[in-house]
């Protein structure tokens, strides 16, 4: 089998996990949103989620969605177009995996794919991307990516709540 044909299976295998993965993450909300549906129809309540609480009193956790149609995120009530850059990649990817952190390893080998990219390479791309989710109106989500120690993570237990 040749380079580029190993490169290419690659890209595909890595893709086909990221979309599986993202539908899996749609099943679990999905899962959830019916499962306070119907605890709220058991209990009589018109609304399950009237006042962002499940039935158990903790608040759901937003995840920011990325719209890979147009390349833009929404998070609470805004659109932002990001474009095909690598803070859209980076951001979709840190948004797999709330609250988890991601190697910078990890990070550059899915997102930057390129073997002379370095950390210095991934931080600018960080700080690219938290000033545009600044400029977009955006700076709790931009606050809410974490560093600490050669790793990033998407916090989004500690984003302030509206």
């Amino acid at each position: 089998m040749t380079p580029e044909k190993v490169r290419k299976l690659s890209i595909l295998s890595r893709q086909l996990s990221e979309s599986l993965m993202r539908a899996a993450l749609c099943t679990k909300e999905i899962s959830e949103i019916a499962r306070d549906e119907t605890d709220a129809a058991a209990d009589g309540r018109p609304d399950a989620n009237g006042n962002g609480r499940r039935r158990s009193g903790v608040k759901t956790q937003q995840r920011p969605l990325l719209d890979e149609a147009t390349l833009s995120v929404i998070w609470r009530g805004r659109t932002l177009h990001l474009g095909h850059t690598q803070g859209f990649w980076l951001l979709a990817r840190l948004a797999r995996c709330p609250n988890q952190y991601i190697t910078h390893l990890d990070l550059l080998q899915e997102i930057w794919d390129d073997e002379f990219a370095d950390t210095a390479l991934l931080r600018a791309g960080v700080r690219r991307l938290r000033v545009k989710l600044r400029q977009g109106g955006m700076g709790d989500l931009a606050d809410a990516i974490a560093g600490h120690r050669g790793r990033y993570m998407l916090n989004l237990s500690a984003a302030p709540r509206h």
